[in-house]
């Protein structure tokens, strides 16, 4: 097992920023890495870290991390371990189907081995540039800061689709991959390796800035139609960095399909603005409609639809405004109870109000059948529940509890009729109610006699939410 005590805090900061940056430089050089450190038997390794490769598919065997091997299973490590020099060699997978490996020394300031780092990749990429690919991967994992390579996202992984090149300190391109020699021939860029990344052709100052600050920096581009998303990284997170991996992507399409769901946002939410407005100028008719009314009862009738209409258009007005497809349901139910009280409360009630509500999101169908619901509660509670009463309590409540959500109206007036029973109702109102809730939100709805008063509580299951 590896035991930290045998460790100098050095040596142990050495190990955490190599294990922190493995996963990139796997994905940089498409190879297996992994590093061994001594275990407390002399006989065996313990395997601190290891990383697959993203960009590219490697024979490998299934995660060691945390294992104890024996030394005589890995000839080359204990090699490496022994004299404290790099060693290549060949493993072999299959029955004739050979893997390259390199085994580089992991040394502290006084120059001793306390580590191996091991690169496990095809043998057909054991090439000058693949080697200066591993150079770079092993600085960029010595120099790795660990909270850097969780938090920067220009240190976040490779993609098979990425190009990726490497400058050296005079901002000479010596290596770059298939994917980087393709992207810059679209743009009329042949011979990518040898050219500096100041020469006219290409002009990236970005990466000029990182070499000489020593921190990764991105930013997009757009060349002839292509965009691109480019990132710099240091090898080293020091001033006059010896040399930076450059990872370029074209992200031209993911733009496109970026600006046609833009375009498809303004529109609905427009469309959702013009029925929100369309809906108040039907409301505005029907107020002109129930001022001519001779009759009270079409007075009463106009006067409901026109909260049902106005509480439809607050959550189209709420969808206008929103930048997902959620209902803000706390926003829109103020305003149905704002409206509620302001257009239907006697002059001659003294009222005592109090609001509360969670701040939930939900779906626009969901939020729209409660606040239909909420509206006629309201509705209900106010003109039935103070008949010839000067003073009254209201209460409106909507809760989320841990598997549903809550919407209680409670008053403290006549109550409910003897022998009431909610099935047999004959408002209209009620019904309306009982059909959203059970049907459209597949919840309950009870009334409840207090013993001064009325509770209208509905429950509606919190997977709705989803």
């Amino acid at each position: 097992m590896f035991v930290a005590r045998n460790y100098t805090k050095e040596q142990l900061n050495i190990l955490n920023k190599c294990a922190a940056g493995a996963a990139l430089a796997a994905d940089i050089v498409h190879a297996h890495v992994t590093i061994y450190v001594n275990d407390e038997d002399d006989k065996c390794f313990y395997v601190f870290a290891q990383a697959q490769p993203l960009t590219k598919f490697v024979k490998h065997q299934p995660s060691m991390v945390g294992r104890v091997i024996r030394k005589v299973e890995e000839p080359l490590a204990t090699r490496t371990f022994a004299r404290n020099v790099e060693v290549e060699g060949k493993r072999e997978w299959v029955l004739g189907s050979f893997a390259y490996l390199k085994m580089v020394p992991l040394r502290d300031s006084k120059g001793g081995c306390f580590g191996v780092v091991g690169f496990e990749m095809n043998s057909e990429h054991n090439d000058g540039e693949n080697l200066l690919l591993i150079d770079a991967a092993l600085k960029l994992m010595r120099n790795m800061d660990t909270h850097k390579a969780k938090q920067d996202k220009n240190y976040r992984r490779m993609g098979p689709s990425d190009g990726l090149m490497l400058v050296d300190k005079n901002t000479k391109i010596i290596v770059a991959n298939d994917t980087a020699r393709h992207i810059f021939s679209v743009l009329g860029v042949d011979n990518l390796v040898g050219m500096r990344t100041s020469s006219i052709k290409i002009n990236w100052p970005l990466v000029s800035m990182v070499l000489k600050t020593g921190i990764a920096e991105g930013k997009e581009l757009t060349e002839q139609g292509l965009a691109l998303s480019m990132r710099a990284i240091p090898v080293a997170a020091l001033p006059n960095a010896s040399s930076a991996i450059v990872v370029v992507t074209d992200i031209t399409e993911l733009r496109k399909k970026d600006e046609e769901l833009l375009i498809k946002s303004v529109v609905i939410k427009e469309i959702h603005h013009r029925v929100k407005n369309n809906l108040q100028t039907i409301a505005s008719l029907l107020r002109l409609q129930a001022r001519r009314a001779k009759a009270e009862e079409t007075k009463l009738i106009l006067r409901d639809c026109i909260n049902r209409v106005n509480s439809i258009a607050l959550v189209h007005e709420s969808l206008s405004r929103q930048e997902s497809g959620t209902i803000d349901v706390r926003a829109v139910a103020r305003g149905i109870y704002e409206a509620i009280l302001s257009s239907m409360v006697n002059p001659d009630l003294q009222l005592e109000t109090t609001f509360e509500a969670d701040n939930v999101f939900l779906p626009s169908e969901e939020a729209n059948a409660i606040a239909l619901t909420l509206n006629e509660l309201l509705q209900n509670a106010l003109e039935h529940g103070f008949e010839g009463r000067k003073k009254g309590k209201l209460l409106v409540r909507f809760k989320k509890m841990t598997k549903y959500y809550s919407l209680e109206i409670t008053d403290d007036g006549v109550g409910l009729p003897p022998n009431f029973v909610l099935g047999q109702a004959k408002s209209l109102g009620l019904k309306i109610i009982q059909t959203m809730v059970e049907s459209d939100l597949g919840g309950s709805f009870e009334l409840v006699a207090l013993e001064q008063g009325t509770c209208a509580r509905i429950t509606v299951p919190i997977k709705m939410e989803e």
